[in-house]
């Protein structure tokens, strides 16, 4: 009985992480979408509140398509995950560090701060392959 258990349970963490991927690229595609619209024209309060928040929604189906994904996981799949988040936290905070330091200077001053996470995500994959590769 565990062994077909065992097929579904996997399948189940696919269809979840597939989830995430899909909610990740939404709220991309979202936050993308709306800072062009939000630099492109000049809205009203409303309207531009609107346009301005929208991203907010995909990013939290993010969230719970992820705290779904992580409910499936066995001991050490959540170590790794821990580890890694522990590493991004440490690599964004340097990455927003140095990208703040550098806009006081007047070197990058274009920069949307409301693109910081695209850091956390670099540093996250990059922090998750690394702690992953440690325990093949």
């Amino acid at each position: 009985m565990d062994e077909r258990r065992e097929p579904e349970r996997g399948a189940s963490c696919r269809q979840r992480s597939r989830a995430v991927l899909a909610w990740s690229l939404v709220a991309a595609g979202a936050l993308i979408a709306s800072s062009a619209l939000l630099v492109s024209r000049e809205w009203g309060t409303g309207l531009g509140l609107v346009i301005a928040l929208a991203p907010v929604l995909p990013f939290v189906g993010m969230f719970f398509a992820l705290r779904r994904s992580m409910a499936l996981l066995d001991e050490m799949q959540k170590k790794i995950q821990l580890e890694a988040l522990a590493l991004c936290v440490v690599l964004a905070s340097v990455i927003c560090v140095v990208i703040g330091q550098l806009q006081k200077l007047g070197i990058g001053s274009g920069l949307d701060l409301s693109m910081g996470w695209v850091a956390i995500a670099g540093s996250y994959i990059a922090s998750y392959l690394l702690v992953r590769s440690r325990y093949r």
